[in-house]
């Protein structure tokens, strides 16, 4: 659990200092991964630690207050975990599937965000109240256990596994699926006039992508299901579980804190601009990220140069040009670009401004 906790905390908190320390990354996508990031490093810092606590002593010692706090505070952070994936997923089917007003804003995002902090705890208070510390005195010793209020919980379990197991991992299947879907149609249509070439192999990584984190969702979040289902055919009475079922127990509980020390690696370290910005910022630079993430991109854009010199260049202006300026002199200002390799987006405005404009290249970020 150390290897875990220290892993994911270390990594957790570089994908956060990048975004605070990067104002060019703060956009509705990274404030998504953000919000995972800081999700999971707060899962880390203190669920963990709890769990221990369960597991080291034979008797309860977190008293009433952890017998309260403790089962609320590990299902709000793993539900608020599970709305920050589904609010990942969903942004990256917007931009690869849907339409531009499908998308999520940069002022939007906040919003969803806090709406998903709130929703995380108000599913989560049944442990609040339905959970409750006993103790039970002998003749040399005093007996200290939390129990949970079988009739109830035994229903909510079921209701949490599909929260925490089965709506991710079906959000995953759909958001992927539907993204190779529209590469396939796109590599279709393009090799039919002739090119298509980067989106095949866009759609293969991509694959592999998709492949690698549906596993470990898989391997991640199944076993706390069959958890669930063997408890719930046991007896329901004290002291019906036996030793395998604690083995289950502890395997599945850390199963699903090891997917927050992947998931920076899965959304963060794989992404191209978090890449670019590790060896910039403070603190980050020196353990080099970036550069190592990057060596395999560097390979295979080296052996995919020589076959996309006729690929088409699309450039964006950043910046509102001024008012009533022509677009012939935007283009004389850009006298080494080919005016039939161009593509302008000028954005229109009703007053002046003093922003300069800006063009530099649109780059497609890999999933």
């Amino acid at each position: 659990m150390v290897l875990v906790g220290v892993t994911g905390i270390f990594l957790n908190s570089i994908i956060l200092i990048i975004l605070l320390n990067n104002k060019w990354l703060w956009t509705a996508s990274n404030y998504l991964v953000g919000n995972l990031a800081a999700v999971d490093l707060i899962t880390l810092l203190f669920c963990p630690w709890l769990m221990l606590a369960r597991d080291f002593y034979q008797q309860y010692v977190l008293k009433n207050f952890g017998c309260k706090f403790d089962g609320f505070l590990q299902a709000t952070m793993l539900l608020a975990n599970v709305a920050a994936i589904i609010l990942v997923c969903y942004d990256r089917l917007a931009a690869a599937v849907l339409t531009a007003e499908a998308k999520i804003t940069k002022s939007v995002a906040p919003k969803l965000i806090f709406v998903s902090w709130i929703l995380s705890i108000v599913l989560s208070t049944p442990w609040i109240f339905k959970r409750e510390y006993v103790e039970r005195p002998w003749k040399n010793y005093l007996e200290t256990y939390c129990v949970e209020d079988c009739d109830f919980l035994c229903i909510y379990w079921h209701f949490l596994v599909i929260l925490l197991v089965w709506i991710p991992l079906t959000a995953m299947t759909i958001t992927y699926g539907a993204i190779i879907w529209k590469l396939e149609w796109g590599a279709r249509e393009l090799l039919s006039r002739g090119g298509g070439r980067t989106i095949i192999l866009a759609k293969r990584k991509t694959m592999r992508v998709t492949a690698c984190i549906l596993l470990a969702a898989a391997i991640c979040r199944i076993p706390f299901t069959v958890l669930v289902y063997w408890r719930n055919n046991l007896r329901k009475e004290i002291n019906a579980v036996d030793g395998g079922y604690s083995i289950i127990w502890f395997i599945a509980t850390y199963l699903m804190y090891a997917n927050c020390a992947i998931n920076p690696i899965i959304y963060g370290f794989t992404n191209t601009r978090f890449r670019k910005a590790m060896d910039r910022t403070p603190c980050i630079a020196c353990f080099r990220f970036g550069s190592l993430c990057c060596v395999y991109g560097k390979e295979i854009k080296e052996n995919q140069s020589p076959q996309h010199n006729n690929n088409e260049k699309l450039f964006v202006i950043e910046g509102s040009p001024q008012p009533r300026r022509k677009l012939s002199q935007i283009v004389k200002n850009l006298l080494h670009i080919h005016r039939h390799t161009v593509e302008l987006s000028i954005a229109k405005v009703d007053e002046a401004t003093t922003k300069p404009t800006k063009v530099t290249p649109l780059k497609i970020e890999h999933l």
